[in-house]
C-alpha cells in the first residue's frame, strides 16, 4: 500500500472514530450545560454531595459515574470534561469509571459466558470503591477528613 492510500485510510478511520465519540460526548456536554443553566446541577450536587464526598468528589461527579455505568465510559468522560473538575478529582473519578463502566451491558455479556454476573458486578463495584477511597486518601490535596 502506498503512502497516499495509507493516509487516506487512516484519515477515514480517524474521522469515523471521532464521529462515534462525538455522538456520545457532545450530548453529555450539552446535558451538563442545560443542568447547570437550569439550576438542577446544583440540586443534584447538594443531594449527592455527602455520598460522593466520601471519595473526595463533588456531588455532580455522580452524573459522570452514572453516565459511564449506564452508557459508555465516553459519556462519563464527556460529563467529566464538562464539569471541569480539578486534576485530583478527575483522577479519582476516571479511576472509578475505568473500573466500573458500562456495568449493565458488560454484566449481561458476562452472564452469557456462564460466569456469575452478580459476583462479577459486585467485585467491580467493590474494587471501584476501594480504589476511590485509596486515591482520596493517598493523592495530595484535599483528602478525606
Amino acid at each position: 500500500m502506498d503512502l497516499a492510500a495509507s493516509v487516506k485510510q487512516g484519515t477515514r478511520a480517524g474521522l469515523l472514530v471521532l464521529w462515534e465519540l462525538a455522538k456520545v460526548i457532545v450530548p453529555a456536554v450539552m446535558l451538563i450545560h442545560v443542568l447547570e443553566q437550569s439550576g438542577w446541577l446544583d440540586r443534584i450536587s447538594d443531594w449527592l454531595g455527602p455520598v460522593m464526598g466520601i471519595f473526595g468528589l463533588p456531588g455532580e461527579a455522580a452524573l459522570a459515574l452514572v453516565s459511564a455505568n449506564l452508557s459508555t465510559i465516553y459519556a462519563g468522560l464527556g460529563v467529566t470534561v464538562a464539569l471541569g473538575l480539578p486534576a485530583r478529582e478527575t483522577t479519582i473519578l476516571a479511576a472509578m469509571m475505568m473500573i466500573n463502566h458500562a456495568a449493565i451491558s458488560e454484566t449481561a455479556l458476562v452472564a452469557k459466558t456462564g460466569a456469575r454476573a452478580g459476583w462479577v458486578l459486585l467485585a467491580r463495584t467493590v474494587a471501584m470503591v476501594v480504589v476511590a477511597l485509596l486515591l482520596n486518601w493517598l493523592l495530595p490535596g484535599a483528602g478525606a477528613s
